[in-house]
C-alpha cells in the first residue's frame, strides 16, 4: 500500500483526462463539427495531458493511460506489480470522468445521450468515414505507436522533464488532429472502454461495446511497437 498515492493520482489524472477530452467531443460535435470541433477536441485532450504532467507526473509518472503503463513496464521504468494497480487504478478514474458527464447531461432537459453520445470510439457506420475494421486497427496502431515513442522519448532523461509536459500534450494533440475523422481517437483503452460501457448501458445501443475491443487491443499493440523500436534506435547506448 505504500504506493497508494500513485494509484490515487493516477485514478484522478484519468478522471482528469477523460472528464476534459471526452467532455469537450461532446460539446463539439465531435467530427461532425468540422474543422473548428476538430481542432478544440484535439486541444482539450492535449492540454489535459499539460495539466496532469505538471500536477501528479512527480507522483505516478501522469501515464493515464494503459498503453503508457504497458510501455513503460516493458522499458523498465515501471515494476510488474505496479502494473495492473496503475492499470486499475486508470479505468476507475475513466469511469468517474464518464460517470460525471453523463450525469451532467442527464440534467440538461432537451438533450438525451442516445443524440449527443459520451466520446466513444467507434469504425464503420460510427466512425465519421466509415472507416473498416482493419482501417480502424491500423490508425491506432500507429497512433499509439506515435503518441508513446513521444512519451518514451521525452520522459527518459531528466533534463527534459521541464518541458516534457508540453511535448506530450502536443503530442496527443497532433494524434486527435488526425485521429477523430477515423476512429474519435482512442490511444487509450481506459479513455475508450468507459464511454463505450456507459453509452451502451444507457441506451441500449451495442455497437460502441461490440467495437471497444478494438479500441483497447489496437492501442497496446502501438505501445508494443513503440518500445520495441524505442529499445532498437537506443540499443548501442546500452
Amino acid at each position: 500500500m505504500k504506493n497508494l498515492n500513485k494509484y490515487v493520482s493516477e485514478c484522478l489524472g484519468t478522471f482528469f483526462l477523460v472528464f476534459i477530452g471526452t467532455g469537450a467531443a461532446i460539446l463539439f460535435g465531435g467530427a461532425k463539427g468540422g474543422l473548428s470541433s476538430i481542432i478544440g477536441i484535439s486541444l482539450a485532450f492535449g492540454l489535459s495531458i499539460v495539466v496532469v504532467y505538471y500536477t501528479i507526473g512527480r507522483i505516478s509518472g501522469g501515464h493515464v493511460n494503459p498503453a503508457v503503463s504497458l510501455a513503460m513496464y516493458f522499458d523498465g521504468r515501471l515494476e510488474l506489480k505496479d502494473l495492473p494497480c496503475y492499470i486499475l487504478a486508470q479505468v476507475i478514474g475513466a469511469f468517474a470522468g464518464t460517470g460525471v458527464l453523463f450525469t451532467m447531461i442527464k440534467n440538461i432537459p432537451s438533450v438525451t445521450i442516445s443524440s449527443i453520445g459520451l466520446g466513444q470510439n467507434g469504425y464503420g457506420a460510427e466512425s465519421a468515414l466509415n472507416l473498416a475494421l482493419s482501417g480502424a486497427i491500423i490508425t491506432e496502431v500507429v497512433l499509439t505507436f506515435i503518441f508513446v515513442f513521444v512519451v518514451l522519448a521525452s520522459t527518459v532523461k531528466d533534463e527534459y522533464n521541464a518541458n516534457g509536459g508540453f511535448i506530450i500534450g502536443g503530442a496527443l494533440t497532433a494524434v486527435h488532429m488526425i485521429g477523430i475523422f477515423f476512429t474519435g481517437t482512442s490511444v487509450n483503452p481506459a479513455r475508450s472502454l468507459s464511454p463505450a460501457v456507459v453509452y451502451s448501458l444507457a441506451t441500449g445501443k451495442t455497437a460502441a461495446i461490440s467495437q471497444v475491443w478494438v479500441f483497447i487491443l489496437a492501442p497496446l499493440a502501438g505501445a508494443l511497437f513503440a518500445v520495441i523500436v524505442w529499445k532498437l534506435i537506443n540499443s548501442e547506448k546500452a
